[in-house]
């Protein structure tokens, strides 16, 4: 049997890790000396109201060596191989510490994968995963099927400061846009083929950048005949519901396109290095996920 483990920023409800046995590991968010287990003893919209009351800014962390360890012994108990799919190595040393914890058990083989996207794009691999484990496939094409996947796999989304993303390090190329953004706002991609932070343009007034984000994703799915698509945002601001407006009135214009739309609220990990006012898309093409 094959056990499927991720970490908290995959963003999947408590129903949908239920509903497919998925395992997860936490990262932690520091508010000075306390440190919070992220959807354990911190949730989302707990964390929010904090961080807007807060004089500095919280810090995040990425699970221990140990704690992976101890997760991937618990399994081998009763599975005989693990798929461990994570949070982009750009973006965070989770997928080196469950490389590093891999590489220290050898009673269960363990594959760990870095999913190059984070919310709902780690999100969807991770139930694209669960899924191909209940039709029975063998580890291997699993994987196959998973990296392959990562390749048609983007986010596009929009700040409305680049403040969170560059002191929490997370910025990457976006840091050509510092001190070129008053009165602009970024639109950023995180691709599944670099799982980067890259800076697209930056775009005056946000009914402009919520039309570069439709055509940006619109462009993106114009070779596709199915996508599964999932807003992203951290507050449900008017800007956030413009976006998501414009988008789904261009998805029914296209005649030849399936698509299934779901939705996320970025957890506290994210939110930290995004910021609240985070917004955007996940585009995911390929087979339909429910």
């Amino acid at each position: 049997m094959i056990a499927l483990v991720t970490d908290s920023t995959c963003d999947l409800s408590e129903k949908i890790l239920n509903k497919y046995k998925v395992e997860v590991v936490p990262l932690s968010v520091h508010f000075g000396e306390k440190v919070y287990q992220d959807k354990i003893d911190l949730k989302t919209d707990d964390f929010f109201s904090m961080m807007e009351k807060s004089q500095k800014l919280p810090t995040t962390s990425q699970p221990s060596v140990g704690m992976f360890l101890e997760k991937y012994e618990k399994l081998a108990e009763n599975y005989d191989q693990i798929i461990s799919i994570h949070l982009s190595a750009a973006l965070s040393g989770t997928y080196k510490s469950a490389k590093l914890a891999s590489s220290e058990i050898e009673k269960i083989d363990v594959a760990v994968l870095d999913s190059k996207s984070t919310t709902a794009g780690l999100g969807f691999l991770v139930i694209m995963a669960a899924k191909l484990i209940n039709k029975g496939l063998k580890f291997n094409e699993i994987i196959k099927k998973i990296e392959s996947a990562r390749e048609k796999l983007t986010i596009f989304f929009t700040v409305n400061e680049l403040t969170y993303l560059e002191k929490g390090g997370r910025i990457g190329k976006a840091q050509s846009l510092i001190g070129n953004i008053l009165n602009f706002n970024p639109v950023l991609e995180i691709s599944g083929l670099t799982g980067e932070v890259e800076p697209k343009e930056k775009v005056r007034g946000y009914k402009r950048t919520n039309r570069r984000l439709t055509e940006l994703t619109n462009d993106y799915i114009a070779d596709s005949s199915q996508v599964n698509i999932s807003f992203v945002y951290g507050r449900k601001t008017d800007n956030y519901n413009q976006f998501k407006n414009f988008l789904q009135a261009s998805l029914l214009e296209k005649e030849n396109l399936d698509y299934n739309i779901f939705s996320n609220k970025i957890g506290a990990v994210l939110g930290c290095h995004a910021g609240p006012l985070v917004y955007g898309v996940v585009v995911l093409k390929g087979e339909l996920l429910d």
